[in-house]
């Protein structure tokens, strides 16, 4: 018995000693650099990993602040796509108010005498007079038209047939 501890010491004894003399490993070489040259390359690798970290961050960083303003400009949108939404509402309304008016002057321009319609009509806006003239009948619009003078009724008439 006494031989087999004695063989088990002799083993463990050799093998400690050859782990104390086996050449070192990538890791331990890297952290016991043996040249000057080694601790430079070490070093070097060491900053561009700093460098890369910090150009990591820095593109996350910019991420968020990308993803911040599209946010922003998503809800800049949908505030202007109400804005238009709203706006095209009061075109419309406009529009009507427009149109109901043109109809009541032309029931005005109906009943008044051709030859003062006439007078009034030259007067206006083109685009007025043509709503005026659509809203009147037909047999008193050609009696307005023809008491306008020659050139500014075949405007009138010409204009009138391109709104239909």
């Amino acid at each position: 018995m006494r031989t087999s501890l004695l063989v088990s010491l002799a083993g463990v004894l050799l093998l400690s000693a050859s782990v104390w003399q086996a050449p070192l490993g990538a890791a331990e070489q890297a952290a016991h650099p043996a040249s000057v040259e080694e601790r430079r390359l070490q070093l070097s690798i060491q900053e561009e990993i700093a460098k890369t970290r910090q150009q990591a961050e820095s593109l996350r960083l910019k991420e968020i602040e990308l993803k911040t303003l599209e946010l922003e400009v998503d809800k800049k949108l949908d505030a202007l796509k109400v804005a238009r939404e709203e706006l095209t509402q009061l075109l419309a309304q406009k529009d009507e108010e427009e149109s109901k008016k043109i109809r009541q002057l032309s029931k005005i321009y109906e009943k008044m005498e051709s030859a003062k319609a006439a007078a009034l009509l030259v007067s206006l806006d083109e685009k007025l007079a043509i709503g005026i003239l659509a809203g009147i009948k037909k047999k008193t619009a050609g009696k307005i038209l023809n008491e306008i003078e020659r050139e500014k009724g075949a405007s009138l008439s010409k204009a009138y047939t391109s709104l239909h």
